[in-house]
């Protein structure tokens, strides 16, 4: 006991009061898991290379991804720094092929379930409402590389004006097909996300209903802080380690 008084005493959040957003994560979390399965894999913030993935706050989101032999090296291989913006009816058969997979339950989806799409080469990636939880998707046609559920639709809560939150941030597979991905919420009056890998590429976020979106081929959605997000919103631009967002 006295070794665990002492590692108590080093912990760097002791006494630390979790924000009102980390405990609406924490209990829809808590939710999701009395009324199903246990998710497979869960942490704080990150996980490396070939991770289920991983959900900021407290408590992790359930996150289990689908993996395709193949998708994820024919996304990885088309992949482009820009994405194009696209509309709920134009991904429909992407949307549907998402919901009727096991992340958040089987279910059905139409054109106004989308709430951000983008096509990055032959990949699409979509956030989407699904039996009540928000997902994430991306597909290469009507293929899954990989899903996995961010939070409760009625547990989002929209960032102060200007600023924007980290809910999930992941590296999955290995190879040709290993790639990162970047997800949160966007307050009113932000105009733009772009987020700087280490090696000076940027990749410009999409940002639609209230979210920020991106991936691209590497680990660095595994590591910690090896990349910056810059938040643009009117005349300020401002720019964060990941681990300084909520």
């Amino acid at each position: 006991m006295n070794d665990l008084d002492q590692l108590k005493d080093l912990d760097p959040a002791r006494g630390r009061e979790p924000s009102a957003m980390e405990w609406t994560r924490s209990e829809a979390f808590i939710e999701r898991v009395m009324a199903g399965p246990a998710p497979r894999s869960h942490a704080r913030r990150w996980l490396t290379a070939g991770a289920v993935a991983v959900a900021a706050g407290a408590v992790a989101a359930v996150a289990v991804p689908a993996l395709v032999p193949g998708v994820a090296e024919k996304a990885v291989a088309s992949w482009t720094a820009a994405p194009t913006a696209r509309t709920g009816d134009q991904v429909l058969p992407q949307a549907r092929a998402c919901a009727a997979g096991d992340v958040g339950g089987v279910t059905s989806a139409n054109a106004a379930d989308v709430l951000l799409a983008e096509q990055r080469g032959d990949a699409t990636l979509l956030i989407m409402k699904k039996a009540g939880v928000i997902v994430e998707c991306l597909l290469v046609d009507e293929d899954q590389a990989a899903s996995m559920g961010l939070i409760d639709a009625d547990a989002v809560i929209a960032p102060p004006a200007g600023t924007v939150n980290l809910e999930t941030m992941s590296s999955l597979g290995d190879g040709d097909g290993q790639w990162s991905n970047i997800v949160g919420l966007v307050g009113p009056q932000v105009t733009a996300v772009e987020v700087k890998l280490g090696n000076g590429t940027v990749v410009q976020a999409s940002v639609k209903a209230g979210w920020w979106a991106a991936w691209w081929p590497g680990p660095e959605g595994g590591e910690v802080d090896t990349l910056t997000v810059t938040v643009h919103a009117g005349d300020r631009t401002t720019s964060h380690l990941p681990s300084e967002l909520p």
